[in-house]
């Protein structure tokens, strides 16, 4: 368990904070196969995971195809390549990396069925809302006259610069975010930028199945499995680019959190 400083939340670098998620992998399955798409990857180790391709993130490099061959990593150890390819600065072998971790990881217990979003609404309909990276609920929501902000590396019309996020992420009540804080190394920033927070929530098709998360400041996981990977294979084959309209039956959403009662309350106080 990683330690907090009580009031000061206090994240561990980016390797040591993938080292601890990993402490829980499975030690013993090879990267059985890979399969790189335009804008997802899926890997099977003991089982099939996927995460998004996030490219042009500051800081990264996102090399041209004709050095963006992965078979050198197949049938390596799946927990030791994971490990290795996500200490990259490359976003492709972040990509790789992130989904032959979440294949490794055992089944969380204490789960439920559902969209996270669905959780909080309504909290957000009266309560300062900000989510960090683009959901088509946030844009809804906000459309309708929600306080809710949009937070992006890349802002379309209406969302607001991470650079320039201060005083709305200083407000924000409720905060929801994508794994890409997990992968881009800037989650401790999301927390120290939060400090109004009562509820913060991790979720989309990056984020590992992990209840450390929890102690990072995390209240609630929503995490996306892969149920059926013919479908999900042909959706991506086909350019797919969100979860949101992949085919009924391909992915499985699933949540955890570590005490539903506590989650309720902090809800019911907003």
């Amino acid at each position: 368990m990683i330690a907090l400083t009580k009031g000061t939340m206090e994240i561990p670098e980016y390797d040591q904070m993938i080292k601890t998620i990993a402490c829980s992998a499975d030690h013993e399955h090879v990267i059985e196969d890979i399969r790189i798409y335009t804008n997802w990857v899926l890997v099977k180790t003991c089982k099939w995971s996927l995460s998004t391709i996030f490219r042009g993130m500051p800081g990264f490099e996102d090399k041209p195809g004709m050095v963006s061959w992965m078979g050198d990593w197949l049938y390596k150890p799946g927990l030791e390549s994971a490990i290795k390819l996500l200490s990259s600065r490359e976003t492709l072998r972040r990509a790789v990396g992130m989904a032959c971790l979440k294949s490794l990881l055992p089944a969380p217990s204490n789960v439920f069925s559902g969209n996270a979003i669905n959780m909080v609404e309504s909290a957000a309909m009266k309560v300062p809302t900000c989510f960090i990276g683009y959901f088509k609920e946030a844009a809804q929501w906000r459309e309708i006259g929600r306080p809710v902000n949009i937070i992006e590396l890349f802002p379309r019309p209406g969302d607001i610069h991470w650079n320039d996020a201060d005083e709305v992420l200083g407000q924000a009540r409720i905060v929801l975010m994508s794994g890409l804080t997990l992968v881009n190394e800037t989650l401790a920033a999301v927390i120290r930028r939060t400090p109004s927070a009562k509820i913060r929530v991790m979720m989309g098709p990056t984020v590992p199945p992990s209840p450390v998360l929890f102690d990072l400041g995390i209240d609630m996981i929503g995490v996306t499995l892969v149920n059926n990977m013919e479908l999900m294979a042909r959706y991506a084959e086909l350019g797919g680019g969100s979860i949101a309209y992949s085919p009924p039956g391909a992915l499985e959403r699933i949540n955890m959190v570590r005490d539903m009662a506590d989650l309720t309350n902090k809800l019911a106080s907003l």
